[in-house]
This record gives C-alpha cells, structure tokens and sequence, in this order.
C-alpha cells in the first residue's frame, strides 16, 4: 500500500512540474532566459527622462574631513538635471515578451570606481553571474558597503590607490545601495537584472536599451522621486522612441 502511494505521490509531482505549476511565465530564470543560446538584440527603444520643473541648484558637498580627498568641486547627486533631463535613472524591462528568451551574462565587467572621495558612476545596471570591478582610485582608504538584501551584502576595505575587488551577483535585486562608512557622503545604487534589457540615463536624461522586437513594461526607477512603467512596441531592426517626465517633491 505504502508502494502505490509512494509511487501515485511521485506522478502527481511530475505532471504538475510538466505543466509548470503556478509558474509566472516571465520569471526568467536567473542570468539564463529561457536557456539556450542568447536571444539577439535587434532592436532599440531610445527616449529621455524629463525633469518637469526649475533644476535643482548643485549642493557642494564638502570634504575638507579627509585631507587626500581633494575635490572641492564635488556636489550632492541625488537629483542631477542637465538640459532638461534627469541622469541617473535605472531603466529596466520589467514585464513582457520574454518568455522563451535567454540571455548569457556579458563578458564585459562593469567598473565602479572610486576617485575624488565620490562614486563613479553614481548609478550603474549588470546583468545576474556579471562581473563587478571595484577601484580605488584615491590616495586615501575607503570602504565599499553594499546594502544587498536578495544577494549577499559585503563591506570591505580598500586601503591604498590601486586596490581592486571584483563581485558577481546571483540575484536579481532593482536597487540596492553601496556607501563608504569612511567618508558618509559616498552612495550610489546598483541594479542587477536576470536580463541585459537595462540601462542608465546619462546626460540629458538620455537612454538607449537593446532589446529582442516585442512588446514590453518598461520601469524608469530614480532614488529620490521613485519610479514609473510604460508600455512599448519594437520591431525587428526597428526603432521605438520612449519618454518618461518626473517631477520634484
């Protein structure tokens, strides 16, 4: 009797794990798609991330604390506007056609850098099993504390000029935030993604992200004045414009 239900247990088990179960079917397996070879990149979605309102005025940030510091030049970056449009918003592919997709992580390591007591850059996007380099390019110590909460939070010193870390992600988390507990007015934010479909605008709240044709949610997520979604359509070899407008609290 135990036999048959042992075995009537098991079935049941594998006929619901061949029809998925409750599974979403866009929850892209971490840094893989839907397995495979990578799905090709063929089309574009481009726009700006408008700043609806005066721009804020830069705050010097001072650093006269640390003598080796040397960047009297150096402002808050919470809200930074240039010719109309907000830099560093994380934009990513939140929902859509991706089921069936897969996507290998890139190669090419990311680099946050350390130089004149300030983070370079301020916000940055890679991709689950992507490599993270972390620099030290000052004459001074610093340390990096990653305030991860899916993936493995890390604080680490790096004492002298030069010194480099490198970090790879196993998880997708939006937004996470990386300070210096040495000089406190040190952050910026990292999102990972189980995807390569992100970015972050720069200059001008300028953005381009390459993408497979399809339709998508698209989420434009800033630190200070929170996020946004809309919906896009790409061809293939196609080109489809964007734009998302925040305002200030």
């Amino acid at each position: 009797m135990r036999k048959v239900l042992l075995t009537l247990s098991l079935l049941s088990l594998l006929m619901y794990a061949a029809c998925g179960g409750n599974k979403d079917p866009f929850d892209i397996p971490a840094g893989a798609g839907g397995g495979g070879p990578s799905t090709p990149l063929t089309a574009t979605v481009k726009g700006k991330i408008a700043f609806d309102g005066p721009p804020p005025t830069p705050k010097k940030q001072p650093t006269t604390s640390d003598p080796n510091c040397k960047n009297p030049d150096l402002v808050v970056e919470d809200v930074v506007v240039s010719e109309g449009g907000l830099e560093n918003v994380i934009l990513y592919v939140s929902g859509g056609d991706l089921a069936g997709k897969s996507f290998a992580p890139p190669t090419e390591k990311k680099t946050l850098d350390q130089k004149g007591c300030h983070y370079v850059p301020h916000a940055l996007t890679l991709q689950v099993g992507q490599t993270l380099r972390i620099l030290n390019s000052d004459e001074t110590l610093h340390n990096v504390h990653a305030w991860a909460e899916v993936n493995t939070p890390f604080n680490e010193s790096q004492a002298t000029k030069g010194v480099e870390t490198e970090k790879v992600f196993t998880k997708e988390e939006i937004m996470f935030p990386v300070r210096c507990d040495v000089h406190n007015w040190m952050n910026m934010y990292i999102g990972v993604f189980n995807h390569p479909l992100h970015t972050v605008s720069g200059k001008g709240g300028a953005f381009e992200i390459k993408l497979p044709a399809g339709t998508y949610e698209v989420t434009a997520m800033h630190e200070k004045l929170g996020k946004q979604t809309a919906m896009v359509t790409v061809a293939d070899n196609g080109s489809a414009d964007l734009n998302f407008t925040f305002k200030p609290k």
